[in-house]
């Protein structure tokens, strides 16, 4: 795989890059989902330009993105210069951030919709990165009356710095704005502008004070940091966090190294139904060697696919109030029923019934604490 033709800056095997003389660490191999790719590709289209031309160079294929293949991230900055060398002005940036949503961010967006306040939420984004579709890597830093989301646009090639900025701070004020469930104006955005004369844009789009500086960032204040949350949820938020953390660390009961590894993409992607051979993709064997080796290991790859899930739909049913059709969409299922189904095969019960039993346990264990006698009658009743 290489990177397209333009001014070569790095190895996508490499992790340490040099612009401008600095150091800087940053892993051009770690995966992302396609949707940073999908959303590029529409703008390309809107802008008259093919996809073949904007993934030139990517290794990018169309059976990729059918699949939603997760895609290393020197892909997407290959695709995303593309882009810019055929289509960028200043601005193009801002529409492809409006494309994002809660939603694009999967079981990170659900734990941040849940979170007591904006600063919680984004407290959450922050300690879970490799879940966010950011490429730059971000700084919170604490200021009288403001928090400044920083960008550190130092880890991109310059010709891709103006649209990859424009779209994280643009999605960021779209998210913000659907958490709050009203509309979000920073208190002030700071650009490290190429050309004075692009001020007036950005501030008509932001509705806020623009400043050129060495640095790019969003600076919220504190009244919207405080903000509760209309949806906020206690224990939503915590069932979520803690799965996003499972996301992040995979399952620490399997030992063997093969497993581990399936396992963590299984989790890091849980919000898709992944065949055998997207892993294997992903892992850099055949379909046939991933299976061998498995069980080699005593393993097989439909047992740890439905270990996940089962997990992971146990946890949302019994530590969360979430409706069985949120659920199945965390889970990759496009419709409830089809949740059920599997969920039923898994433990003999329908998972409303499932969670019953659960509460019901629950219940019972509380009551034969102070009064054992009750527990007795209520499980006759």
């Amino acid at each position: 795989m290489r990177l397209p033709t333009h001014d070569s800056f790095c190895h996508p095997g490499r992790q340490i890059l040099f612009f401008n003389g600095q150091r800087c660490l940053m892993d051009w191999r770690e995966r992302r989902d396609s949707t940073n790719i999908n959303y590029l590709l529409q703008l390309a289209s809107e802008e008259g330009l093919s996809s073949t031309d904007c993934l030139q160079g990517s290794a990018i294929e169309a059976v990729h993105l059918a699949g939603n293949v997760p895609l290393q991230l020197w892909q997407e900055l290959a695709a995303i210069r593309n882009l810019v060398a055929a289509v960028g002005r200043p601005g193009l940036g801002l529409r492809l951030g409006q494309r994002y949503h809660l939603t694009s961010l999967g079981l990170l967006g659900y734990t941040m919709l849940a979170s007591r306040t904006l600063a919680d939420a984004i407290a959450v984004s922050h300690q879970f990165r490799p879940l966010s579709l950011s490429i730059c890597p971000v700084t919170l830093v604490e200021q009288p009356e403001v928090l400044e989301m920083r960008l550190d646009a130092s880890v991109l090639p310059a010709d891709a710095r103006s649209l990859v900025i424009e779209r994280g701070l643009a999605a960021w004020c779209g998210v913000f704005a659907e958490l709050l469930q009203r509309p979000f104006v920073p208190a002030r955005v700071t650009l490290a502008l190429p050309d004075p004369m692009e001020q007036a844009l950005y501030e008509a789009y932001f509705s806020c004070q623009v400043n050129s500086a060495e640095y790019n960032s969003l600076l919220i204040s504190n009244a919207d940091l405080t903000s509760p949350l209309p949806l906020a949820n206690a224990s939503t938020q915590q069932t979520c966090a803690e799965l996003c953390a499972r996301l992040c660390a995979g399952l620490d009961e399997v030992q063997t190294p093969l497993a581990r590894q399936v396992l963590q993409v299984l989790m890091r992607q849980s919000a898709q139904l992944l065949p055998a051979k997207v892993v294997a993709e992903q892992l850099g064997v055949s379909e046939r060697s991933l299976h061998r080796r498995l069980a080699a290991e005593g393993q097989s790859y439909r047992a740890l696919d439905e270990r996940v899930r089962r997990r992971l739909a146990e946890r949302l049913l019994l530590d969360s109030r979430l409706r069985l059709d949120s659920i199945a969409h965390q889970l990759g299922y496009a419709e409830a029923a089809s949740f059920s189904r599997a969920f039923k095969r898994w433990t003999g019960l329908a998972p409303a019934q499932w969670r019953q039993i659960q509460a019901d346990t629950a219940l019972d264990t509380l009551l034969s604490v102070f009064t054992p006698s009750i527990t007795a009658s209520h499980r006759h009743a």
